[in-house]
């Protein structure tokens, strides 16, 4: 798949027809790998002196000293998108997913919730990092298998592959508050880093939460969902949600704290679509 249209890269020849100059490209048709990976374009690989090894250098001997190989700027580019990807925690069948790969020029059942949303995540990202647009969150919330995650890691993918910005992902039970959860207990080696774990969530500048409202309620689970919530909102991060509830059901919880903060950070947006993945071929999607 040629990524001349997803990211400003452009470390390869300007005249291959293969990736249109940007050094590389998304394999798509990767054994043992549902969505692809990123390779070298033959154009700066094919026959670079170094083979691939780091760090791309190699001998010049009328300069007499050792210098960057054709492939050296592609493969580093190449290797940074992929320490973001694995960075963010995208999991693995949602890697490389884009807005662009998802037809909806179909007659689906309930398809008109997907498109909407579809077209709020396309205009975020067009307009990220635009000068007096401050960009808002989504909730999408919906029925199980009705495309909330593969949205919102499609997101995370633009954000990786045209800007270079940091992302998170994280199912908010075992991501989020089992991992709290894990450093009060003295023989994890996540004790006593409480602090530091909630620092990663706050801090990044977009967060994906998903199943968000799936953990088991309680007081405590509550008060940190409304911390982080918070914290995210005081920092003007961007803040991405999936859930399978209504954001009302939040009215009742948490003293209605919750609630609120989601509708001053996020956009609601209803995906209901009755099961996303038994159409998924329609949608090209795995």
């Amino acid at each position: 798949m040629n990524l001349k249209n997803l990211t400003p890269i452009r470390e390869g020849s300007p005249t291959c027809k293969i990736c249109e100059g940007v050094g590389f490209l998304l394999e798509e048709n990767v054994k043992n790998s549902s969505s692809g990976v990123l390779v070298l374009c033959s154009c700066v690989g094919e026959s670079c002196p170094c083979g691939g090894k780091a760090p791309y250098m190699v001998y010049d001997e009328s300069q007499n000293k050792m210098l960057p190989c054709v492939c050296h700027d592609a493969r580093i580019e190449l290797g940074g998108i992929e320490f973001l990807v694995r960075k963010a925690g995208i999991p693995p069948r949602y890697k490389y997913r884009t807005l662009d790969r998802m037809d909806l020029n179909v007659d689906a059942p309930g398809k008109d919730g997907f498109v909407i949303a579809h077209n709020w995540a396309h205009d975020l990202i067009r307009d990220w990092g635009k000068e007096g647009i401050k960009p808002e969150g989504l909730y999408l919330w919906g029925g199980t298998g009705s495309g909330k995650t593969l949205l919102a890691c499609a997101i995370l993918n633009e954000l990786i592959l045209r800007y270079g910005t940091e992302c998170k992902y994280a199912k908010i039970n075992r991501d989020f508050l089992s991992t709290i959860r894990d450093s009060y207990q003295k023989e994890s080696e996540l004790h006593g880093m409480e602090q530091t774990i909630k620092k990663q969530f706050t801090d990044v500048e977009v967060l994906v939460l998903d199943d968000f409202g799936a953990n088991k309620e309680s007081d405590w689970a509550n008060s940190q969902l409304y911390d982080l919530i918070d914290s995210r909102y005081e920092e003007e991060k961007l803040t991405i949600l999936t859930s399978n509830i209504s954001p009302v059901e939040w009215k009742d919880k948490a003293e209605g704290r919750i609630f609120s903060r989601l509708m001053e950070m996020a956009h609601p947006l209803h995906l209901d679509c009755p099961d996303y993945r038994l159409i998924h071929s329609v949608y090209k999607v795995e």
